[in-house]
């Protein structure tokens, strides 16, 4: 057996321990009471209940309940709990001077923003006022008064015409007119387009583009003249050097009144445009003076200096048509008669010549 330096802890051997308890191993306890030491073997297992301000369990030794510790725990706790405090108030301090410095910051930008507006404001108000000033100026003095209107673009209809229709007069203001001017030259059907500018001090320049005529329907005593896109542009008596249409359903009193062909007529003349395309593409388009189309699977033109009727059929295969009218054109000069390019020449059908 074996006592500790401190002389409160024992420690026996594992022969001493056999020995003494026949095998069975027993813990070994040392009480202290008044000051003196016993010694007994607790009959307690492996897991006894110790009160461990009393006893000492062999190889540990309990701590000494020391009252300056407290102290000192106590002291740190404070220290602690001080130094806390101190650095939450140093950081709150911190978080109000930077929330005041951004608040500074918001309140020099909101100041610094409404003296740009300010400027700004001020800016546009003397802008305003030096446009308005400029145009009481333009609009009173003589010095822009309309001295030229220039017409450009006409073919069909006279300058003094459009210049009539637009209202303007020399001597009116050059900034006064307004787009009713426009409306008023395109109320006349050759004008597709109009487009006015002003070459300052006091020139007016008028831009048209006129619709051209490019068939004409024959009337009883007249022609109505149309463009490619079925425009109605004049009835007059005097027959012009395009190809005269038959066959379209419509009546005198409406090429009278009316701007535009009806849509039945618009698609007969969709057709017809093929047929002129189809010629135009071997020069001879200016050779038809007239374009039957009543029955629309049966068209036919008349050729006026060749005295002949060409039969085209319907609108297929338009362009191997068209290359034999001209082949048998050249063969036929002198002869007056009717040429058949109506079959299906891709059927083995052969174009001819019938002369009268």
């Amino acid at each position: 057996m074996n006592i500790s330096k401190d002389g409160k802890t024992l420690f026996f051997s594992d022969d001493e321990i056999e020995n003494d308890t026949n095998g069975e191993k027993k813990v070994y306890v040392t009480k202290r009471i008044n000051g003196k030491e016993s010694h007994s073997i607790n009959e307690k297992q492996l897991n006894p209940k110790f009160n461990f301000n009393d006893e000492i369990v062999i190889g540990v030794t309990p701590k000494k309940k020391n009252d300056n510790n407290e102290e000192d725990i106590d002291k740190i706790s404070y220290n602690h709990k001080t130094k806390k405090t101190k650095r939450k108030k140093e950081y709150n301090k911190t978080d109000k001077d930077n929330l005041n410095t951004a608040n500074n910051k918001q309140i020099k930008r909101k100041k610094k923003k409404k003296k740009r507006k300010s400027k700004k404001i001020i800016k546009i108000f003397s802008v305003l006022l030096l446009i308005g000033a400029i145009a009481i100026f333009a609009f009173i003095t003589p010095i822009f008064n309309i001295t030229k209107i220039d017409i450009r673009g006409n073919a069909q209809i006279s300058s003094d015409t459009i210049i009539s229709m637009s209202g303007l007069k020399k001597g009116e203001n050059i900034f006064k007119f307004n787009n009713s001017i426009i409306k008023n030259i395109k109320d006349n059907t050759y004008i597709e387009d109009v487009k006015i500018s002003r070459k300052l001090p006091g020139t007016i320049i008028i831009s048209v583009n006129e619709r051209t005529i490019k068939y004409q329907i024959k009337l009883i005593n007249s022609y109505a003249y149309i463009d490619k896109n079925g425009y109605i542009l004049e009835i007059s008596s005097v027959k012009k050097e395009v190809p005269v249409i038959v066959g379209f359903n419509v009546t005198e009193n409406d090429l009278i009144n009316q701007k535009r062909l009806e849509i039945e007529n618009l698609e007969k003349l969709n057709k017809m445009h093929k047929i002129t395309d189809a010629a135009k593409s071997i020069d001879l388009e200016k050779l038809i003076t007239e374009i039957n189309i009543e029955d629309e699977n049966n068209c036919y033109i008349y050729i006026e200096s060749e005295n002949k009727k060409v039969f085209i059929g319907d609108n297929s295969n338009l362009t191997n048509k068209m290359l034999y009218l001209k082949k048998i054109l050249e063969e036929t000069h002198e002869s007056s008669g009717s040429i058949f390019v109506n079959g299906d020449i891709g059927n083995g059908f052969k174009p001819y010549f019938r002369p009268e």
